[in-house]
């Protein structure tokens, strides 16, 4: 059971581009983010890089997280051992710009909106049950696996030290829910606390034609608050919550001066996304049932100094998913 409880699944489809991505050789990291100290088409060049990759972190972190961490359903397990296995789909999209920019406009192009298509694979345990006065309290164990074709895009490369097994990139999710059960009419409560990551890949090839690139690896933690009740013939649960997410990231650009490569600059960025979702999962028979969410993913402010065009990237995103769940 435990082996069952810390995978977590992701696949990415629908991707397709005009060049292939390669692994960057660059110079040793210096201290990161020296945008500031280059000027003119150079700086350009160099703050689209950082602030695309900073775009597209809350876009990566919500389509490995999606929204309820268990998707159709706010309860719990009917006790210890009680185990669901949950085959999952998140959708979420992102605005992909052009890393051939070379700086010498105000505004970045757009290269592609990106559909992340997500199949996962979940996990929850039931731990514990305990019967109270008022109803019933609950424990469980949700884990999950991300499982990425290694050439499954020709925008995106995965790292040749992504975490990988038979030429899938693997990613994985654990946590813990805390549910209260009423007696009565009243609706189901649970508490979700995790942690979710993305396989590590790579945007843009400055051995190529692009003029900026950066490898980036995403993990987020995920609280959500749900509530769910189970009415005739079908079950409804809504809630909110919030993501912390953080990117280890290596940024290279190409100085438009010089047409080198400038120092690779390694370090971290992080952000906080909230979010609102609704899940319908209807039961087929006594052991299986389809699930549906949509929600939406709230937008910040971030100063993002970059024009990029056809995104705004302190707008907020809608997403949606699907799920297949049976008990074992």
């Amino acid at each position: 059971m435990r082996r069952w409880a810390c995978w977590f699944g992701f696949t990415l489809v629908g991707l397709h581009g005009p060049h292939a991505l390669a692994a960057q050789t660059t110079p040793p990291a210096v201290v990161p983010h020296q945008c500031d100290a280059e000027t003119g088409a150079s700086k350009r060049v160099c703050r689209a890089g950082y602030d695309a990759m900073a775009s597209m972190l809350p876009a990566v972190s919500l389509s490995a997280s999606g929204g309820n961490p268990s998707i159709g359903s706010a309860a719990g397990g009917k006790g210890f051992g009680d185990l669901a296995l949950t085959f999952r789909g998140n959708y979420a999209r992102a605005i992909l710009p052009a890393s051939e920019f070379d700086g010498t406009t105000d505004t970045v192009p757009a290269a592609r909106r990106l559909p992340l298509v997500v199949p996962s694979l979940e996990v929850r345990l039931g731990l514990v049950r305990k019967t109270l006065p008022i109803g019933a309290a609950t424990v469980d164990f949700l884990g999950s696996m991300i499982l990425v074709p290694m050439g499954a895009t020709a925008f995106l490369r995965f790292s040749p030290d992504t975490r990988a097994l038979q030429g899938l990139a693997l990613g994985f999710g654990y946590g813990i829910r805390i549910g209260v059960e009423p007696k009565g009419p009243m609706p189901t409560i649970s508490l979700n606390i995790g942690r979710r990551d993305f396989p590590k890949f790579t945007f843009g090839d400055v051995g190529g034609e692009s003029q900026f690139a950066y490898t980036l690896a995403v993990s987020a933690i995920n609280a959500r608050l749900m509530v769910g009740k189970r009415l005739s013939g079908f079950e409804l649960t809504a809630g909110a919550g919030a993501d912390l997410i953080q990117g280890n990231y290596s940024l290279v650009y190409r100085n438009q001066t010089t047409h080198l490569p400038a120092p690779r600059a390694d370090s971290t960025l992080s952000t906080m996304r909230l979010l609102t979702v609704v899940n319908l999962a209807l039961p087929i028979g006594r052991t299986l049932w389809v699930s549906l969410e949509g929600g939406f993913q709230v937008g910040k402010d971030e100063k993002v100094p970059t024009v990029f065009e056809a995104h705004n990237p302190k707008s907020g995103r809608f997403f949606g998913g699907v799920g297949l769940g049976f008990k074992l």
